[in-house]
């Protein structure tokens, strides 16, 4: 049986320059209650790399590094429905509201979209309604395994540090 699933709050503040935006948390990010919780998503792996940081941080760390680097975090889905992991199974989707959250934060200036399937709903459901540029990411899921790590990093190395 599927069960709603509801995504986390944006991480967020008037610092924020850039808008990395993925799908919906995986079961063991849920779990954990942590953006990119699943150990083997390279997402912190990434961000850690790109920003030349050394050591374990803790997830209240984590966030502060990416309020500190001018990056926000949140999920184009609010809630779905879906079995296991995949973007793919995703059903009965409803969507954060990415107008409001730009409207509120006018600092942000450009979107990355970790994945294609967030690239594919933000062109569909947010593109006609915001200004601000945006731009498709490699997905950091250990799923898609068509890139190693090292092509992933430098596909993200886009962003500005």
């Amino acid at each position: 049986m599927k069960k709603v699933l509801k995504s986390f709050p944006p991480i967020v503040d008037k610092r924020s320059r850039i808008l990395i935006l993925g799908t919906m948390p995986g079961p063991m990010a849920l779990k954990k209650q942590e953006y990119y919780g699943f150990s083997g998503n390279h997402f912190w792996k990434i961000i850690f790399q790109l920003f030349e940081v050394r050591k374990t941080l803790t997830y209240s760390e984590k966030k502060r590094l990416l309020k500190e680097k001018g990056i926000a975090l949140w999920d184009v889905f609010q809630s779905c429905e879906r079995i296991g992991a995949l973007d793919s199974a995703i059903q009965c989707a409803e969507f954060n509201d990415i107008p409001w959250l730009l409207k509120k934060y006018p600092n942000i200036r450009a979107i990355y979209l970790n994945s294609r399937t967030a690239e594919k709903v933000f062109r569909q459901r947010f593109a006609p309604f915001v200004k601000v540029p945006f731009y498709y990411l490699p997905s950091t899921s250990p799923a898609y395994a068509a890139l190693s790590f090292a092509k992933k990093l430098r596909a993200w190395s886009v962003i500005p540090c």
